[in-house]
């Protein structure tokens, strides 16, 4: 048995890996926690780690035939190949991705980074433009911005904030 590379269709990954399972296909697909702000709501989402990629195991002898079944699944946009012949992935890579992944499974992706352009949307600091340094214990953003001249520290809610577009 041998781990191989699908690419899926956008945003198709869950369904992708749904029908492979469903087809009876060990499959794999690498995710971690990541925190999404919307509206007036903060909710911890799971999310691919690699976007439209997932891994699948399938006995050596028996890929090529299966190339068209694995194809042809809801979701599934292609088995990754040079020339003819799929992708291998080492068990080993599989087995250190699955390790990482434990260890990950507590960490979440914070939506602000540290050092981020950010704007107050409601309060009495509305429409000011400040920096996200860091959450404190209560899951507040620390910003920082100018006041008079004088560099300012203000604790907000996130769901009061949102990140600045930088255009390049």
């Amino acid at each position: 048995m041998s781990w191989f590379v699908i690419h899926t269709k956008p945003n198709e990954e869950k369904k992708a890996l749904a029908n492979l399972i469903n087809q009876e296909f060990t499959c794999y697909m690498p995710m971690y926690s990541k925190e999404i702000i919307t509206k007036n709501k903060i909710k911890i989402t799971p999310s691919p780690l690699f976007p439209r990629y997932l891994f699948i195991e399938v006995n050596d002898e028996s890929i090529q035939k299966n190339i068209g079944l694995i194809r042809s699944t809801l979701g599934v946009h292609q088995l990754l190949k040079i020339g003819e012949n799929p992708i291998k992935i080492s068990a080993e890579i599989i087995i250190e991705l699955k390790s990482a992944e434990k260890h990950r499974s507590e960490k979440i992706k914070n939506y602000f980074e540290q050092g981020e352009q950010v704007e107050i949307q409601s309060g009495p600091y509305k429409g000011i433009k400040a920096i996200f340094e860091c959450e404190d214990a209560d899951k507040r953003a620390i910003l920082f911005f100018e006041l008079m001249q004088k560099s300012t520290k203000i604790s907000v809610d996130k769901v009061n904030i949102k990140k600045i577009n930088k255009i390049t």
